[in-house]
């Protein structure tokens, strides 16, 4: 499982002050971090293509331009397990667990909050094993692949031959 840090706090709290002071100094470990924010605001109205697309059956949309967008029909964050990364950011969910949670009230409140969860995840850098081509030196590849091997169950995979 990944480490997953859920920050949550009202409007205008400094969450988002938060996420990016811990994305940052993270990054700066080589950890691989992801950002997952929870919004009420519609993100693919019905009058969009995109939409279009998946109301005639597309079970996968994908919006691309300078940065891509993935669509699917989401009725709950169980796709956090799935991210390839080896520290997750929630904003948002208050009505989920999905990680360690911090609560912030104002956003002179963000240095700290940020000092913790950076100390929290310092131990989150994923260690895995598996043999794959060997050119491929992607990380966000085996980390999927782990992922998916690990919460389905499978502790082996071998490609035979016809």
């Amino acid at each position: 499982m990944n480490c997953i840090f859920q920050i949550l706090g009202k409007k205008d709290s400094g969450k988002t002050l938060v996420m990016e002071k811990v994305i940052s100094s993270l990054r700066s470990k080589d950890i691989i971090v992801a950002a997952v924010k929870h919004t009420h605001h519609v993100i693919n109205p019905s009058n969009k293509d995109t939409s279009r697309y998946m109301n005639s059956g597309s079970q996968i949309t994908i919006l691309h331009s300078n940065d891509c967008a993935l669509f699917w029909k989401c009725t709950s964050p169980d796709y956090i397990d799935l991210i390839p990364a080896d520290v997750i950011l929630v904003e948002g969910f208050a009505d989920r667990q999905l990680g360690k949670r911090y609560e912030i009230h104002d956003p002179s409140e963000a240095d700290k909050i940020a000092e913790e969860i950076i100390n929290d995840a310092s131990e989150c850098k994923m260690l895995f094993s598996l043999k794959i081509n060997p050119e491929q030196k992607d990380k966000m590849v085996y980390m999927t692949l782990y992922n998916l091997m690990k919460k389905w169950g499978i502790k082996e995979v071998k490609i035979l031959d016809d």
